[in-house]
């Protein structure tokens, strides 16, 4: 019986064979998926837009410090690693492969908020060792009529007549300071009023806490004329800075 021989390969041909899987095997080994591990990053700055309750108006604008920043590895829906903004709304993942990245963080942008309560910042392709500095992302908050620093403030004095005396012939019995008028504030085009205080023994009110926009204050007084219970007295009030103090002066009430 004719035994066949084993494939006889040159020695040079050998090493060149080991060689080529070699690199092939290496090759595979070194191809890494988006992760940690590498030597690129992706940097940004946060910064806040307030708006009112209705993002009609801008508020101010201020860096987002202390906000939770995710990143999403290529498209693996779930959260990679996650940092927090410093004072300057900076923050800063390290050690990225190469690949698509996700960064998320939370708005009030409702045109951008996701199923899960995120709202997609940008989609990155990060090359091999890379830096990307993002720039400024924009952080939507609004703003309750209360969370400012603004203050309006005015005291009410009260004219009583006496009783029998009418109108246009009325006979004052004193004029004194409002204790306890009651006096309603209503923010830019709310239907209903925002808040209702009474007036300290002095007949003086403060709104205090309140963010730039438009205000009425108003109150009741009675009619003088009797042609109706009450009549509404209407004090629109426009603040324009964060911390303005706009004073109303002296508010004269009714009484009969």
């Amino acid at each position: 019986m004719c035994k066949s021989k084993p494939l006889a390969i040159p020695q040079c041909g050998l090493h060149i064979l080991i060689l080529s899987l070699l690199i092939a095997v290496s090759s595979v080994s070194c191809v890494n998926e988006e992760g940690l591990g590498g030597t690129g990053a992706i940097s940004g700055t946060i910064i806040e837009h307030f708006y009112n309750d209705d993002f009609s108006s801008l508020i101010y604008t201020d860096a987002s410090v202390d906000e939770e920043v995710f990143i999403l590895f290529g498209e693996d829906r779930e959260v990679g690693d996650r940092v927090r903004t410093g004072i300057t709304g900076q923050f800063r993942f390290n050690f990225l492969y190469p690949g698509t990245y996700y960064i998320y963080y939370s708005s009030g942008d409702s045109t951008a908020v996701l199923d899960d309560g995120w709202s997609e910042s940008v989609r990155v392709e990060l090359g091999n060792g890379e830096e990307r500095d993002l720039g400024e992302l924009v952080k939507l908050s609004t703003l309750d009529y209360d969370d400012g620093k603004a203050v309006i403030m005015g005291k009410v004095r009260k004219i009583k007549y006496t009783n029998g005396s009418w109108w246009p012939n009325l006979v004052v019995e004193y004029i004194d300071n409002a204790y306890e008028q009651e006096v309603y504030l209503t923010y830019g085009d709310h239907e209903f009023y925002d808040e209702r205080i009474r007036t300290q023994h002095d007949g003086s009110f403060q709104f205090r806490n309140l963010i730039p926009g438009d205000y009425l204050v108003f109150l009741y007084s009675e009619d003088v004329t009797r042609e109706k219970k009450f009549v509404v007295l209407k004090y629109p009030v426009s603040v324009t800075e964060f911390d303005q103090v706009v004073d109303l002066g002296e508010i004269t009430v009714e009484e009969l």
